[in-house]
């Protein structure tokens, strides 16, 4: 290990680790633990909105998973189309909508159309943040670093999971669903500083070296300039980051069929998530129980979601993770768990359900998206990410809308489990196939 006395970092071969770094980490935390808090608390307002608004649970669950949905197209979007904008200013400007979007609810939401559309400018903001942070941490953390550094900040995503729908359940009966709004909105203020935390490594500018996430049989690769692919021995060099051209340039997925596997498998997880925490609660609900005695089915998949994280921290420090141990056992345990939830309706058997499912969840959440570099060139890596931004937001679009049209056509919570049953066999089979292909990724760019 030595020192670089310039900036007092610490670099052990596989990284930098500095205070900049530290604090990106950290940011990132705070971020996901809002933002998903934030999203899965919603679902302590659905048997409320659908009775204010008079609705349908189509249309409440478009609306709330407007959140996640748009933010994550935004983020794959934004990501193409500010080039020319610091993480810092997007990461900056996405807390501030982000917090606006439930003050505009708190205020004005006594219709559905003002639900929604509260919920598409927090969605903005989210979208902004998320791709901002995401960038920043490929760009801080290298090597195996970035796998690491991903799944520490995820472990924070059930930790809001399991924390903040009961709080928000403790605001809405005492202030009501406007007072509850109005607070949450505060609290996702909060955002801005994790925003204004993402300063460039070592104070450069945005494109500084970036050291993208080896197979664990290969070779670091080091994007070089003209963003064109190299295998490279893991030195840093004063080198350019990944460019994106437009969020319609799709040459990501034509150039690495892998990648484009990888998004099926990814996407699907995605609907999987979202049906499942829109409807957890007022699933618990339907089979008799308090909503504060419902809201805790959120909680107990919550505590299984960090431990998941934990786990998934802990194979990829060891290295042992491969791409079909993270989309096959996860999908395994959530088909599992989503039994449990069709064949009793017994308090305790689906607050294990909810906890082996939210572990699933997490498990494979981390392990894939710490895959991301893995299938894409140097060249690639920008746009690759905007697009798997994209996807994921519409995937979890579709699983909040038909979810909600498989509930309102059936009547029955058993056909929405078990159409998410179903997906999760497909990610299953597309995880087997994943596995089984050639891990070498063709060099693309200028300089081929």
């Amino acid at each position: 290990m030595r020192l670089n006395k310039k900036y007092s970092t610490m670099d052990d071969g596989r990284g930098v680790i500095n205070a900049r770094s530290t604090g990106v980490l950290i940011a990132g935390c705070a971020m996901v633990f809002l933002f998903t808090g934030s999203f899965k608390a919603n679902s302590v307002f659905v048997d409320d909105v659908i009775s204010m608004y008079h609705t349908s649970y189509t249309l409440a669950g478009t609306a709330f998973v407007t959140q996640p949905a748009v933010a994550f197209m935004v983020a794959g979007i934004g990501g193409s189309w500010l080039e020319g904008v610091s993480y810092r200013s997007m990461g900056v400007l996405g807390g501030v909508l982000f917090g606006a979007g439930f003050i505009y609810q708190g205020l004005f939401g006594y219709q559905l159309q003002q639900l929604l559309i509260a919920m598409i400018i927090a969605a903005f903001g989210g979208g902004l943040l998320h791709f901002a942070m995401f960038m920043s941490y490929i760009e801080h953390f290298r090597g195996n670093q970035f796998a690491v550094a991903f799944a520490t900040r995820e472990l924070f995503t059930y930790l809001g999971v399991s924390i903040m729908p009961p709080i928000v359940e403790l605001l809405n009966s005492e202030y009501g669903i406007h007072g509850a709004y109005l607070l949450l909105g505060a609290l996702a203020w909060n955002c801005i500083a994790c925003g204004a935390v993402l300063k460039p490594v070592n104070g450069t500018t945005r494109e500084s070296s970036v050291n993208i996430m080896p197979s664990t049989q290969d070779k670091p690769r080091t994007i070089v300039k003209n963003c064109c692919c190299s295998r490279g021995t893991g030195d840093m060099d004063e080198i350019d980051a990944p460019k994106c051209s437009s969020i319609f340039d799709c040459s990501p997925i034509t150039e690495h069929i892998q990648f484009a596997i990888f998004l099926i498998v990814h996407s699907m997880l995605y609907y999987t998530f979202t049906a499942w925490a829109i409807f957890l609660v007022p699933f618990g609900t339907s089979t008799g129980l308090l909503t504060s005695e419902a809201v805790f089915l959120s909680t107990a998949g919550g505590i299984g979601g960090f431990l998941g994280k934990i786990s998934a921290i802990l194979v990829f420090y060891r290295e042992w993770m491969n791409i079909t141990f993270a989309g096959v056992v996860p999908s395994c345990l959530i088909c599992t768990a989503l039994f449990g939830y069709m064949i009793s309706s017994n308090y305790i058997l689906m607050l294990m359900s909810s906890c082996l499912c939210g572990f699933g969840l997490a498990f494979a959440d981390s392990a894939l998206n710490g895959f991301v570099p893995q299938y894409l060139c140097s060249y690639h890596l920008r746009q690759g990410s905007a697009i798997s931004y994209l996807f994921g937001g519409v995937f979890m679009q579709l699983g909040g809308s038909l979810s909600g049209v498989i509930l309102d056509s059936t009547g029955s919570y058993l056909w929405v489990f078990g159409s998410m049953s179903f997906v999760n066999v497909t990610i299953c089979l597309f995880s087997v196939i994943l596995g089984a292909m050639d891990k070498d990724i063709p060099e693309c760019g200028d300089s081929r």
